[in-house]
């Protein structure tokens, strides 16, 4: 008799995006990577800075919730968030099939909000304009003051990462927030190399993005 071991289906990682120009964008080499791996991926476009009234963000919450909602109806997830995306990535953690959720440099804390604005590495300097509307700040805070609490609700594995140098969110954001979450499997890995932007990021990028899907496939252990 033969017997033939069972594939097992992979999870879809669903990504949340932070509060700037990239959006979507600024998940390209990670896109990359867990497409290689065999990965299904999805993500979606919160607001749109073309749109002067798109500043409700209730609104941006309930597409991400939506595409939560959509993914679910027939896979696993795995949650990832950057930045402003990681606090509401922590507030949509309980949804329905989220197995797991990432969080990289999530901004439970921000030095200021003109340093999330602001912040917009060399290299796309020419692709990021326009600039971030200023009346899309009110925003951001509402997102992080509104969704930041959830943090102590969590109830999924959770891995979060931060660059030491983070210039806009500090590293002790993280180091604080971690504590909150009431799992036994979570951890903080921090990056000596890159700043904000840890996945455009030439040496702190490959090692964020190892470690992501290290976790995805249950090679960390807590």
């Amino acid at each position: 008799m033969l017997f033939f071991k069972k594939k097992i289906k992979k999870p879809t990682v669903v990504a949340i995006h932070g509060f700037g120009v990239r959006g979507i964008h600024e998940f390209e080499n990670l896109k990359h990577a867990l497409l290689e791996k065999g990965y299904d991926f999805k993500t979606i476009q919160m607001f749109d800075i073309e749109d002067q009234t798109d500043t409700d963000w209730t609104a941006w919450v309930s597409k991400a919730k939506d595409l939560i909602t959509d993914v679910a109806y027939y896979n696993d997830i795995v949650l990832v968030g950057f930045s402003m995306g990681g606090v509401i990535a922590s507030y949509l953690a309980n949804s329905y099939r989220v197995k797991k959720l990432v969080l990289l440099a999530p901004s439970f804390e921000y030095l200021t909000p003109s340093k999330v604005i602001d912040n917009i590495p060399k290299p796309f300097v020419k692709e990021e304009k326009p600039k971030m509307p200023s009346n899309f700040t009110p925003a951001f805070m509402d997102v992080v003051s509104n969704c930041k609490d959830s943090i102590n609700d969590i109830s999924v594995p959770t891995l979060m990462i931060h660059c030491e140098n983070d210039e806009v969110i500090p590293l002790s954001s993280s180091e604080k927030n971690i504590k909150k979450i009431p799992v036994d499997n979570k951890a903080l890995i921090t990056i000596s190399e890159g700043q904000h932007r840890i996945l455009d990021d030439k040496i702190a990028g490959p090692i964020a993005i190892n470690n992501i899907i290290s976790f995805i496939e249950n090679d960390i252990l807590f």
